[in-house]
């Protein structure tokens, strides 16, 4: 038979590491905490990039208006090819930039109808609410829409004009324009654009089968710079 091992007096079990291992814990669950709050942490935005952009656009391109029918004098207008002149002011969101936006053209007219034929200039001034794309380094694609307001005024013609002829016509304008911008270094670009409008003008004094509506297409070459803010 074996003989019993016998503990030696003065000498206790050892007992496991309690304390490391609940300190090695503490220090995991720390870490983790942080990182999860790292991770969590909103970032505020710096002023400079808080600031939303804030742009100017000036362009000219070529102007091509359907002839409309005045009911107001019944005459038959027939617009020619004219340069429409255009400045924008716009202010950037998250998803595009809010604008207004100002044109001009002087444009050729033949009047007949009512009266005897004659030659002339009007001029095309449009105020129109505008939507954009924002701009992009590099090249880039260009989408906008507008309305607002047209105006044909200013008649000048070497026959002789009444009231009637002199006074402003008013049409409800929407458009939609597509192009592409080139981004020329971290403020400016350049654009080039086509716009197609549709106008609606007064039903006042319309026969039968005539439209009060009439179409317009412009393209334009223009220059963006951004005044303040960030792209």
């Amino acid at each position: 038979m074996g003989i019993p091992r016998t503990r030696r007096a003065g000498r206790p079990r050892a007992r496991p590491p309690v304390r490391r291992t609940a300190l090695a814990m503490i220090v995991l669950a720390l870490s983790v905490s942080t990182a999860v709050a790292d991770a969590q942490l909103i970032k505020v935005p710096t002023p400079a990039t808080a600031r939303r952009p804030i742009t100017v656009s000036v362009s000219s391109g070529f102007l091509q208006t359907e002839g409309r029918f005045d009911g107001r004098t019944g005459t038959v207008w027939a617009l020619g090819e004219a340069a429409q002149h255009r400045l924008m002011l716009d202010v950037g969101l998250r998803s595009g930039a809010l604008g207004l936006t100002a044109s001009t053209a002087q444009v050729p007219i033949v009047r007949s109808g009512a009266t005897p034929r004659s030659d002339g200039t009007i001029q095309l001034r449009q105020l129109l609410a505008t939507f954009r794309t924002l701009d992009q380094l590099g090249p880039h694609q260009i989408v906008e829409l507008g309305a607002g307001l047209s105006q044909w005024t200013g008649l000048e013609s070497a026959a002789p004009l009444t009231a009637d002829d002199r006074a402003a016509r008013n049409a409800f304008t929407l458009l939609v324009g597509y192009g592409f911008g080139f981004s020329l270094g971290t403020k400016a670009s350049l654009t080039l654009v086509q716009d197609y409008a549709t106008l609606w003008g007064p039903n006042e004094g319309l026969p039968a089968g005539e439209r009060r509506s009439q179409r317009q297409f412009v393209t334009r070459l223009g220059l963006r710079y951004r005044l303040a803010g960030a792209r």
